[in-house]
């Protein structure tokens, strides 16, 4: 077996099998944040937020045959620690216009909830889902536009950006996902297009000290990064 990567590689998926079929059968290990199919290969290559959750999938499915619409795929370890540029034949990873963001916060001096990414994305269009997840790298963030256009638009503004003044800075990609999977509607993820999703949390949702005025100190919109000028 391969040397554990968060990058899983899957054998045998058929045009039948879609990229939500996948996810479906990854999601409950961890985030996604990356996911190509090698359609000529009947192959794909999955990438899931930390090496953790990529050993907890594969050491589930080396005990229960994974199926999908009747056709057994074959999970391993991929030899690739990241997907990168070559992995999808020549289309960049990260460059390809989606309306799925991937975004990383360096320097996080203070909490970063779904509010907060809401207030500094949604000025661009439409914001559908939000997910949170916290890795090795920093914390991270799944933003998912009804539009491929606000995605753009969004992260042409705010690439590089910080989120308050000196700290809190955003780090964009485009994800490769097609659809955001949102569960609960909490401080780590939301699904805007369905408020009736639970919130996993006893008590009030959304709730903590210092979050509540705390849209008043964005320092990327107060210093006019939504503006399209």
């Amino acid at each position: 077996m391969a040397e554990p990567s968060k990058v899983i590689h899957v054998r045998n998926v058929g045009h039948e099998i879609s990229e939500n079929d996948l996810l479906q059968l990854f999601q409950p290990f961890g985030v996604i944040t990356k996911l190509v199919m090698l359609r000529a290969k009947n192959q794909a290559l999955l990438q899931m937020q930390d090496v953790p959750s990529a050993i907890n999938a594969l050491q589930f499915y080396a005990n229960v045959q994974p199926t999908i619409r009747g056709r057994n795929v074959y999970v391993q370890f991929s030899s690739h620690q990241e997907l990168t540029t070559m992995d999808q034949n020549s289309q960049a990873r990260g460059d390809e216009p989606n309306r799925i963001l991937l975004v990383t916060i360096h320097h996080m001096l203070y909490p970063i909830t779904v509010e907060v990414l809401y207030q500094v994305f949604s000025p661009h269009g439409i914001v559908e889902k939000i997910v949170t997840f916290q890795k090795s790298a920093g914390f991270q963030a799944l933003i998912q536009y009804q539009l491929h256009q606000s995605a753009v638009s969004a992260r042409t503004a705010l690439q590089g950006r910080n989120i308050y003044d000196g700290c809190c800075q955003l780090d964009i990609q485009y994800s490769n996902l097609d659809e955001l999977q949102v569960h609960y509607n909490n401080d780590r993820s939301r699904d805007f297009t369905n408020p009736n999703l639970p919130t996993e949390q006893k008590g009030r949702p959304s709730q903590h000290p210092g979050y509540g005025d705390v849209g008043g100190m964005l320092y990327v919109l107060a210093h006019g990064a939504s503006a399209s000028a």
